[in-house]
């Protein structure tokens, strides 16, 4: 036998030898494996999920379009004739305000509401055939205008 072929003969056995103790390792430790496994995932997810956001606001308002459900997600500071708004939306429209968040947000929380929202106004937009998000604006801050100044 010549020298390569000797060689890679000691080498595949070798490897053989090398693969075998590792599957011998990894089956005396089965519970550590999984440990590390459910470790590894956790971190993986972590780093992931706040990536995701704009994706799963996206696919959140999708599914909610396609069950003819529609609503408008906010956050911050609400403007004082909120309420008002929300409650032309709801008896108008259907739809509905939910406030998500007050004045502390993080970036992957406004980046979820953002993409939300842009699927659900434009499905709303499409199937009144107007803006009624500016619409009701209008009128509530018109409304609350009124009420504090004393006139009907």
């Amino acid at each position: 036998m010549r020298f390569a072929q000797r060689e890679a003969l000691r080498l595949g056995r070798t490897k053989e030898r090398v693969q075998e103790f590792h599957m011998s390792v990894l089956a005396g430790h089965k519970r550590l494996v999984w440990v590390l496994v459910v470790m590894g995932s956790l971190v993986l997810l972590s780093v992931l999920w706040p990536a995701s956001a704009s994706v799963r606001g996206r696919l959140a308002a999708e599914f909610d379009v396609a069950r003819g459900k529609y609503e408008v997600q906010g956050y911050g500071l609400p403007a004082p004739w909120v309420s008002e708004y929300a409650r032309l939306l709801r008896e108008r429209y259907g739809v509905q305000f939910r406030a998500v968040a007050g004045c502390t947000v993080t970036k992957s929380l406004v980046s979820y509401v953002d993409a939300y929202d842009r699927v659900s106004s434009t499905a709303a937009k499409r199937k009144f055939g107007r803006d009624i998000f500016r619409e009701s604006a209008d009128e509530a801050r018109t409304t609350r205008e009124r009420r504090v100044q004393g006139t009907p």
